[in-house]
């Protein structure tokens, strides 16, 4: 067995692969697009594939590469996800994500793993990040301070946002299961990012980012406003995401392990932006 790099030319057949041995929901097409998402200038490869002695393709395990500003710093991140290996052959895909691991110089993350992929990340020192949640309801305030605004056509969205919040937005703003909405008072723009689903039978917003946690505390109620006004009577966000509770918050555990191995960051610096969780529309 050997452990190769996927490369451009691989694409078309890890696409089948994963939609034939993981998810059948997604589709080839879909799996091509989110495994070439360029959020990094030179990305060393779209993952790691296990071959067989014969050439055919047995195990993946996907990787987006990105670079992230935080706190000012340009720091680079490697989101192994999506491991899948054909039963005769799991013996050998842990050579998968040594070869991951092996690259230096980044931040790794892995949010959608299973119990037994969890255990085993474990085992390579990952961590578990902070698995608080927060439900909230999407309050209507009838004033508005001055200067305050809230946008959500995307023209509107870039003018809005600057340095690292401008960036995010136009990294993902191509994604069609995502909706953004930028939010806050004067020149300082907060970026939302959130899916939509449902909790306890209510239309609810599932955040999956802020831009600025501090700011996003302060002009929330802007954010909370705009989204009653989408029909989505509650909101729902990791409490690592934000400094402080909306008022009425209900408290609650994720059942969906993250995990990181970093060097150095807070699970606040740990965000879902740049993952599979934007690129896939799960």
């Amino acid at each position: 067995m050997s452990v190769e790099p996927i490369q451009q030319a691989d694409i078309e057949s890890v696409s089948r692969f994963l939609h034939a041995h993981l998810n059948r929901r997604i589709s080839p097409a879909a799996w091509a697009q989110a495994m070439q998402q360029r959020w990094c200038a030179d990305p060393p490869n779209l993952g790691m594939q296990l071959r067989t002695p014969q050439g055919e393709l047995a195990g993946v395990l996907l990787a987006l590469y990105s670079e992230q500003v935080i706190d000012g710093r340009v720091e680079r991140f490697c989101n192994p996800h999506s491991w899948c290996v054909l039963d005769s052959h799991r013996h050998a895909s842990i050579g998968l994500v040594l070869a991951i691991q092996r690259q230096r110089g980044y931040h790794f993350t892995m949010f959608t793993p299973n119990p037994k992929v969890t255990q085993v990340f474990l085992g390579l020192r990952f961590e578990l990040l902070d698995d608080r949640l927060l439900y909230f309801p999407n309050l209507a305030r009838p004033w508005r301070l001055r200067g305050e605004f809230v946008e959500a056509r995307p023209e509107a969205i870039a003018a809005r946002l600057s340095g690292t919040a401008r960036a995010e937005f136009e990294a993902h703003r191509h994604l069609p299961w995502l909706n953004f909405v930028a939010f806050g008072a004067g020149p300082e723009g907060v970026l939302a990012i959130y899916k939509t689903g449902r909790w306890k039978k209510m239309p609810c917003a599932l955040l999956t980012h802020v831009s600025d946690p501090q700011l996003a505390s302060r002009h929330g109620h802007m954010l909370r406003q705009h989204l009653l006004r989408r029909g989505l009577l509650v909101s729902r966000i990791e409490g690592r995401f934000l400094q402080q509770a909306p008022p009425l918050s209900h408290r609650a555990v994720r059942l969906q392990p993250k995990l990181a191995l970093t060097r150095g960051l807070t699970h606040a610096q740990v965000r879902d932006v740049y993952s599979e969780l934007m690129a896939l529309d799960i």
